[in-house]
């Protein structure tokens, strides 16, 4: 784990990147805000690079998926149950901005596992048009702090690593971090319901577009799967997912008319 500090004071947040090895998006675009002499900063921010050695391999993980081993233990075998609880240290009370990357849509969105206030400055304050509700998935990192998660493009791709800075310079923005004007958004918000199961489907539909009941969504062979209501896919894909498809969720709205956790 590697860590970096822009600016003076007390950061306002943290961002982590590089959390999956072969998901390089985020530590990029954090290289080319370390490098640019032209920033005015007003504050600070910490970056984490989350599982350097994994990315050493150009692999997801050593042991196990980094962001399913909150909270971890320092005492562990695993290499990422130990990063897992030194990375939870390290972020302490701040809020957090995780960054990855993803094989089922080039669009940018966010992610969450709880709706807390800062939770909610922090979505508002990515600009993004998107934000997705997926605590049914527990374990991630947002699941243990107050924070978001930010799918920035398609793996690999230059795009997600210009999403992935244009979604950190806005939020330094809006956080009082950088000088800039910060665009701050009501994204509309979908709410996973389930994980849809099943290895060799090629998905059909498209991430985001309802699915109407009986329609189908995904092919293996001469099989397809339907299924009895309405629905939207999220992370749906081809080939993300060893024994599922993705997800299916609903549309609650705009993120203003979502109440925060109680």
């Amino acid at each position: 784990m590697r860590v970096h500090t822009l600016g003076d004071g007390e950061p306002a947040l943290v961002v982590v990147v590089g959390q999956h090895g072969d998901e390089p998006c985020g530590e990029r675009a954090m290289e080319r805000l370390l490098a640019d002499e032209d920033l005015e900063l007003t504050g600070a921010v910490t970056f984490v690079v989350g599982n350097e050695r994994a990315a050493e391999l150009e692999q997801r993980f050593v042991d196990e998926d980094l962001n399913r081993a909150y909270p971890g233990d320092p005492e562990a075998a695993s290499h990422e149950a130990r990063l897992a609880s030194e990375l939870l240290e390290t972020v302490d009370d701040l809020v957090v901005l995780d960054l990855h990357s993803t094989v089922s849509t080039d669009e940018p969105f966010a992610l969450y596992q709880r709706l807390t206030p800062r939770s909610r400055e922090l979505l508002e304050s990515t600009g993004l048009d998107r934000a997705v509700d997926i605590r049914t998935e527990p374990g991630g990192l947002t699941q243990y702090v107050d924070g978001v998660a930010i799918e920035c493009g398609f793996k690999g791709s230059e795009a997600a690593v210009d999403n992935a800075e244009r979604v950190v310079r806005n939020v330094l923005a809006a956080y009082d971090v950088v000088v800039g004007e910060a665009a701050i958004s009501d994204p509309t918000v979908f709410e996973v319901t389930e994980r849809v199961d099943g290895a060799g489907y090629e998905f059909l539909g498209e991430n985001f577009v309802v699915v109407p009941a009986g329609e189908p969504f995904a092919r293996r062979g001469e099989e397809t799967r339907t299924r009895d209501e309405p629905f939207y896919p999220v992370l749906m894909s081809t080939d993300g997912y060893d024994e599922s498809v993705g997800f299916a969720a609903q549309l609650l709205g705009p993120l203003s008319t979502v109440p925060d956790d109680e």
